[in-house]
């Protein structure tokens, strides 16, 4: 029996944004919602958020101990399925939640160092409560985060949430759950395909609906929020009919003029199978159908097939043909106006070791991603089984490490890196060639498949949240707003690889103006990495360059926030005079190594 399937991926199409001019958007009991321009916290004090004016940002400055339903947030915006992403900020110990639909909580938290996370930690699904069940049981299905990767109070995280409301029959009874299909907080999946079975505590109707608005607790403790991006799925998918194939055999290429072929096989179909054959070898399969567009819009279509294939709207390549094995996407889009349109799909496949394979799927304005294809007819295969490495011990591993700068900066390959992992889930990555941390990490160690499946590449993949620093060498001199050298150029580098202590925690030495070098990391609390330079007898004007980046704040004395509130760093010795220094650009922030030591934490 053909049956198709509603493919339960996120989707970040036509993605709008909620302005933070004013709370037009929004209804509050309270004045502790408010529109600012920036915030920042004191880490070291609970609750104590601060802003300046401006716009953009939505801060909630709220004094705890005093809880209520007037003090949350309540969108204008009703939902039911509903993409959403957003930044937030936490102060010291504070605690919030985003309620989708009013009624399921993904929660907010300072959570920061915590090992392992609960429901009730960041980016958990928060538990259902029932008062007439017996102490100790009133609540239940709560979920926890796969891995705690909640950053510092004061710096900015990124959640992104895609979620299904329940299903209702015309009579208005529950045909199915809400399911978060997924949750992702600082670029790591914590939580995928969970279903709910009703409203979690503190929601604001005690059963199911079909609509309803997001909700940002407010009487908890103080956050900030900016960025929000919604994608609202209220409206109908294209629909694909009048599905009819025709089937040639034969060695013929991807390049034969079927109409001067004869057709071996035809007929109608309600969806895309590739299961219509006969011989699964040596064929050329055509469907033709006609495709309904609700409404007007970019409509992006994901096509999988076995061999060549290509896609067609009315007579128009959008997909152009290509090679591609039986598990691989071929991605196209077009503008569509509303109403029927011709389509065409083209599958040739002439090697025998390659498995058929065929799948159509359809994103749309207001419509998460829908397939058109039976379920048995796509394929997820040709996967590899991972090759991990965990840090249950203090665990050094070396190989070449690839990062990006940006999302738009092309790949820059380390081939001597030296990544370090920590059983508090706190791990690093050391570029030997410069004597630099260039990235540090929370969440699980690394994935090695790269390196060490079949013949491999070389490199391993960081499992977790990555927060870059930079590659460049921490060492050096400046003149005036000279550039500071990113490679070891005059500085008579030379590497000294490592040493190992009784824990397995390693010193990096290495050589430089004309000075011995040694390098130690490690781990304090289970929140950040104290990090301690010794220079033997240093040049004058050597100076150490332990931030770089758009921008650098002073949040305190010794504290310093870096890149829009990405990480900060931490001086150790507060009577040290650290310059914040602007070149090409970028901002630095300097640290002279005139007593040759230099010694200061990165918080994340």
């Amino acid at each position: 029996m053909l049956g198709l399937t509603a493919l339960a991926t996120p989707s970040v199409f036509a993605q709008q944004a909620i302005p933070l001019n004013d709370l037009s958007a929004f209804t509050t009991k309270s004045d502790n919602w408010k529109i600012v321009g920036d915030a920042k916290v004191d880490i070291f004090k609970e609750n104590v958020l601060t802003t300046t004016p401006g716009k953009g940002v939505l801060a909630c400055i709220h004094e705890k101990g005093k809880y209520g339903n007037q003090f949350e947030l309540i969108s204008n915006l009703k939902h039911g399925d509903l993409d959403i992403e957003l930044d937030f900020m936490l102060a010291k110990g504070s605690n919030s939640g985003i309620y989708l639909q009013g009624n399921y909580e993904v929660q907010l938290f300072d959570s920061w160092g915590k090992k392992t996370a609960q429901y009730s930690d960041c980016g958990g699904i928060y538990e259902r409560w029932n008062d007439s069940k017996p102490e100790g049981e009133k609540g239940y299905e709560g979920y926890a985060p796969r891995f705690n990767v909640a950053k510092a109070p004061g710096l900015w995280q990124n959640i992104k949430i895609s979620y299904q409301a329940p299903r209702f029959d015309a009579n208005g009874k529950k045909v199915s759950n809400a399911v978060f299909l997924s949750v992702v907080l600082n670029g790591v999946t914590i939580h995928e395909n969970v279903e709910v079975s009703g409203p979690t505590r503190g929601s604001l109707t005690a059963e199911d609906v079909a609509m309803g608005p997001l909700r940002f607790q407010g009487d908890h403790g103080s956050l900030a929020i900016k960025n929000i991006k919604v994608n609202n799925f209220d409206r109908k998918p294209g629909t694909l009919s009048d599905l009819n194939y025709k089937l040639y055999y034969g060695g013929l290429t991807e390049k034969e003029d079927l109409s001067k072929q004869k057709v071996t096989q035809s007929g109608t179909i309600p969806a895309l199978t590739w299961e219509v054959l006969k011989d699964n070898n040596n064929y050329s399969l055509v469907y033709n159908g006609k495709y309904n567009v609700p409404n007007a819009g970019t409509y992006k279509f994901r096509l999988q097939a076995a061999g060549h294939a290509y896609l067609k709207v009315d007579g128009k390549e959008v997909i152009a043909q290509e090679y591609k094995g039986n598990a691989d996407n071929r991605f196209g889009s077009v503008e569509l106006k509303a109403g029927d349109h011709t389509i065409e799909i083209f599958n040739n496949k002439r090697d025998g070791w390659l498995k058929p394979a065929l799948g159509l799927w359809v994103t749309g304005p207001g419509f998460r991603e829908v397939a058109y294809n039976t379920v048995s007819s796509s394929t997820g295969g040709g996967g590899t089984d991972p090759i991990l490495i965990t840090a249950g011990t203090n665990t050094v591993t070396r190989s070449f490490m690839d990062y990006k700068k940006d999302n738009d900066a092309k790949r820059t390959r380390v081939v001597h890196a030296v990544s370090v992992g920590s059983p508090a889930n706190l791990h690093y990555t050391y570029d030997l060639d410069k004597g630099t941390i260039f990235q540090v990490w929370r969440g699980e160690f690394l994935d090695a498949t790269p390196m060490w499946h079949d013949r491999g590449d070389g490199s391993s993949r960081p499992r977790g949240s990555v927060t870059l620093l930079g590659d460049d060498m921490v060492l050096g001199k400046i003149n005036g707003q000279s550039k500071w050298e990113s490679d070891t150029t005059g500085s008579g580098y030379r590497p000294k690889g490592y040493v190992l202590d009784a824990n397995d925690v390693p010193t990096f030495q290495y050589l430089a103006f004309g000075s011995p070098v040694t390098d130690y990391i490690s781990v304090v609390n289970n929140q950040y990495f104290e990090r301690i330079i010794k220079v033997s007898n240093p040049t004058k004007g050597l100076v150490a360059r332990v931030a770089d980046g758009a921008s650098i704040e002073k949040v305190s004395d010794g504290l310093y926030s870096v890149n829009g509130k990405s990480y900060y760093i931490q001086l150790a010795d507060k009577n040290v005079k650290p310059e914040i220094r602007s070149a090409n650009g970028q901002q630095e922030l300097l640290i002279p190594v005139s007593n040759g030591e230099v010694k200061y934490s990165i918080l994340f």
